[in-house]
């Protein structure tokens, strides 16, 4: 995957330890690194995308590290002073990524990103919710009601994430963005080519069409 070098060091750099200030594409951002919880994979293959979308294919190609790793989100802060989630990230080990490559997805969603009709995206191990895209009626609207109390906690300036803990395992969420829109989630490898990240962007710096 081609992909620009500044948008590439900001997916490290809007979750640096300290708040920083990012100028990129005539905006200027400050960054700050929020945990959003830790979630644990167990088969190393991950859901992740609309909760909400029963239709999708939400399970991605790429085998990742099993165990239980932090969530992070990246709060971006506009001038203006809105706050919006721009990040959406999982850390797989301290190691920095020296490459990233599109995520791609299973089925018929077969591509780099995905449709979020809802303004929720969620990562999950997909022994946790593998029936995602068929489960509706009571079942869904249970999960939905106990996703949505956990992420209301968190709320504040249009932006929230949450960690909730089902039967089989548990999921993070998180607000997407500016709301509805197609977002793409990108691979990190490590200089050994092992996998050290999986980031979901939220598309800040997309130009309007």
């Amino acid at each position: 995957m081609l992909m620009d070098q500044s948008i590439a060091e900001l997916f490290e750099l809007a979750f640096d330890e300290e708040d920083i200030i990012v100028e990129l594409a005539d905006e200027e951002l400050l960054f700050t690194n929020q945990p959003a919880g830790n979630l644990q994979l167990s088969s190393g293959q991950i859901l992740a995308g609309d909760p909400s979308r029963a239709t999708d294919a939400l399970q991605l190609t790429t085998t990742v590290p099993t165990g239980e790793f932090p969530v992070e989100v990246a709060i971006a802060e506009f001038a203006e002073g809105e706050e919006i989630i721009g990040y959406f990230r999982i850390k797989f080990s301290d190691n920095d990524p020296q490459h990233w490559e599109s995520a791609t997805y299973v089925g018929d969603n077969a591509n780099a990103s995905t449709l979020v009709e809802s303004g929720i995206f969620i990562l999950a191990d997909a022994n946790v919710l593998s029936d995602l895209p068929t489960i509706d009626g009571e079942e869904r609207e249970v999960i939905m009601n106990k996703l949505s109390d956990a992420l209301d906690v968190t709320y504040e300036d249009d932006r929230a994430w949450a960690q909730i803990v089902l039967e089989s395992g548990n999921l993070v969420a998180c607000s997407s963005g500016d709301g509805a829109g197609t977002y793409s989630t990108y691979i990190g490898r490590d200089e050994q080519g092992k996998i050290c990240r999986l980031l979901v962007d939220f598309a800040l710096f997309e130009e309007d069409e």
